[in-house]
């Protein structure tokens, strides 16, 4: 697992591990750790993950279906009827799902015979990275009830960090004018098991209908519509293909709404314009990168690029004077800004 693998794992469940350790052991097949020997794996990771999430959904029960009153505790919902809701909450294939859907199977961390037997498509597998993962939030929390809970909640029901990023796109798209964002996942034919966004109805019943992942390609694919602009979306799970066409649509309006602002501005100052929209928090990380070298005839040129964050081109431009070089590579990026609306 890279850095960036690290980090999608976290935004995804809503919690920053403080031991990044714990988290890349959670991930670690048994296979693995025999293989390469002083290699933790994530087994007794999963068995307190196990325990954390039974413990987790009990709760939600009590919570959901239970009531004090003078007269004790009453249940809207028999023992028998909540032995077979807490099953149809942690059962394998529900686990295994939530995890395919997250797309975290391919960061698995396997030995040579897990590999050959494909271990990452096993539900088993699957339930036992989701428990791990559990698990090891418990251990680098310090066991925090409140932590493991809503890591709990944001994995079953999908509901993390990840959403924010929605309620991003639906206000830019509001306040440019474009209305409320559409969003539609891809239907092709074939196997389906829709857990839907709420435990206590979800429907459970897998069938033939429709599936968001494309046959020929092997990925998820999601949709969001902002005005007449249609911005899709992929990953290996639906959650990744939904965080997806988020992204590509909050990118496309953050560069619409600066292109915007830039028609009030004096765009013969190039550097200034940068200045001013990094100064408003617009664009992020905005930096200059100079060198000096000599040409054929040992004249100094400098030279210059620029670095925006979440923008990438050839901003770069040579003359005889720091100043010169910095205002012309500057207008490269105002360019593309100003032409954001087009592209």
């Amino acid at each position: 697992m890279n850095r960036v693998d690290l980090d999608y794992v976290q935004s995804s469940i809503c919690y920053r591990f403080e031991n990044l350790n714990l988290l890349i052991q959670a991930f670690t097949r048994k296979s693995y750790s025999e293989e390469n020997p002083g290699t933790e794996n994530n087994e007794v990771l999963e068995f307190y993950g196990d325990e954390i999430l039974d413990l987790y959904v009990t709760k939600l029960m009590y919570k959901e279906t239970g009531k004090i009153s003078e007269k004790g505790f009453t249940s809207s919902k028999s023992e028998g009827e909540l032995t077979k809701l807490k099953s149809a909450i942690v059962n394998k294939r529900m686990l295994a799902a939530c995890i395919q859907n997250f797309g975290f199977e391919k960061f698995l961390i396997l030995g040579n015979s897990d590999i050959q037997n494909k271990a990452f498509e096993s539900p088993s597998v699957r339930e036992d990275l989701f428990e791990a993962i559990i698990g090891a939030v418990a251990v680098d929390s310090g066991w925090n009830n409140d932590k493991l809970d809503e890591v709990c909640k944001n994995m079953l029901q999908m509901t993390t960090i990840n959403g924010y990023l929605q309620v991003l796109v639906k206000e830019k798209s509001h306040q440019l004018g474009f209305g409320e964002p559409v969003y539609s996942p891809a239907m092709y034919p074939g196997y389906s098991i829709d857990f839907g966004f709420d435990l206590f109805n979800a429907r459970l019943n897998p069938g033939m209908g429709f599936t968001t992942k494309n046959p020929e390609t092997g990925l998820h694919e999601y949709f969001v519509t902002i005005g007449e602009k249609k911005f899709l979306g992929f990953g290996d799970g639906i959650y990744q293909a939904f965080l997806d066409c988020n992204a590509k649509a909050l990118k496309y309006l953050c560069r619409l709404e600066i292109a915007k602002m830039l028609d009030n501005m004096d765009l013969t100052n190039p550097v200034s314009v940068l200045h001013e929209l990094n100064q408003k928090k617009v664009i992020m990380l905005l930096g200059y990168l100079f060198d000096e070298y000599h040409d054929k005839d040992g004249n100094p040129v400098w030279r210059c690029t620029v670095a925006v964050e979440g923008l990438y081109g050839d901003f770069v431009a040579e003359g005889i004077s720091k100043k010169e070089v910095k205002q012309k590579a500057a207008a490269k990026v105002v360019e593309v800004l100003v032409n954001a609306e087009e592209e």
